[in-house]
């Protein structure tokens, strides 16, 4: 609110200045070509005139630059903070179920790989938040600087937290469905084997 007010104070003190910096200009210099007998005081007069607008331009583009900077600032705290809580809430979504069959297990698989697809959408937030830390710390020092490292540090951590919070859940799944297909493959062929036991038990005996 602080920066949309000053650019409009700035564009209106900038026009309106500048109409009237070249109008004294103007008859400053009208004055001086029509030989008047206070043509050197003018002239001082002008020169003055001319000096105090350019302090007043430079005031003007240090205070945008000063509202520029305060509201980067205060972006990057406000997205660091969502990006944190996005992050520590996904975090809390990875289950700890493995499945109790088969079919459970692969099921559950596929949808982690959903999950995991919806957590790299994030990578491309997290990397926003380090890279405005990098460009923010390098124009501030003190605690200031050290604020700033903290918030990305605090994101960092738990982007590689989340990261493999995930990778573990693959893993375990993973171990999981192949479990569940050998002991379904292992029973598939534990009953053959009972089946052909029973045929040779069937069949007629050599006399």
């Amino acid at each position: 609110l602080l920066r949309d007010k000053f650019r409009e104070f700035s564009r209106d003190t900038g026009g309106l200045g500048q109409e009237r910096v070249d109008a004294a200009n103007a008859a400053a210099a009208a004055l001086i070509a029509g030989g008047h007998p206070e043509r050197a005081a003018v002239a001082q007069w002008q020169a003055g005139l001319n000096e105090a607008w350019a302090e007043l331009l430079e005031l003007v583009a240090t205070r945008a630059q000063e509202l520029a900077a305060a509201h980067d600032l205060q972006r990057f705290r406000r997205d660091a903070r969502q990006v944190l809580a996005q992050l520590r809430d996904k975090a809390r979504q990875v289950p700890e179920e493995l499945g109790r069959d088969l079919r459970a297990a692969e099921g559950l698989e596929r949808q982690h790989r959903a999950f995991e697809h919806d957590v790299q959408a994030l990578s491309a937030q997290v990397t926003a938040v380090q890279e405005a830390a990098g460009r923010l710390a390098a124009a501030y020092a003190g605690p200031r600087a050290e604020e700033l490292r903290a918030q990305e540090g605090a994101v960092a951590a738990a982007w590689a937290e989340l990261r493999g919070r995930c990778q573990r859940r693959r893993r375990l799944l993973g171990d999981s469905v192949e479990q569940f297909r050998f002991l379904r493959a292992a029973r598939d062929l534990r009953l053959w084997m009972d089946g052909m036991h029973l045929q040779l038990q069937a069949r007629e005996r050599p006399r």
